[in-house]
């Protein structure tokens, strides 16, 4: 099969728009890093995978009308592993997060009142 600069452009594209898509809506981190849309009441993509110990380069970009923040707990619920405070509406930040050393499943959320429970939560699911 012969290719044109076109039908090679076209794959090209598509290549990169289902890498970024990270496949079933998860979101595996990258080298490059990859990009958390915060909304009204949710996270996009809301499931993420990394591996134990795993640094991961996440932009939170805020693309809703309310102030959020972002959350990760342990394993348990209850403990903070990581937080970034009051991301604006419009609002871009970079992070730096490291992945837990221990594979499971961790839940990230933004605890503005009401917001959790308006469905504003995700899962970091680490795995080796």
């Amino acid at each position: 099969m012969r290719w044109t600069r076109v039908g090679m452009g076209i794959w090209l594209v598509l290549a990169v728009v289902l890498s970024a898509c990270g496949g079933g809506g998860g979101g595996a981190a990258g080298p490059g890093g990859l990009v958390l849309e915060m909304g009204d009441l949710y996270f996009k993509p809301n499931t993420l995978t990394a591996k134990p110990g795993q640094t991961l380069q996440i932009t939170l970009d805020n693309r809703g009308s309310l102030e959020h923040n972002f959350v990760l707990y342990d394993a348990d619920g209850q403990t903070v592993l990581f937080e970034k405070d009051a991301i604006q509406p419009g609002q871009k930040v970079n992070i730096s997060l490291k992945a837990p050393e221990k594979a499971g499943t961790y839940q990230y959320v933004c605890t503005v009142p009401g917001h959790k429970e308006g469905g504003m939560v995700g899962t970091l699911t680490v795995q080796p």
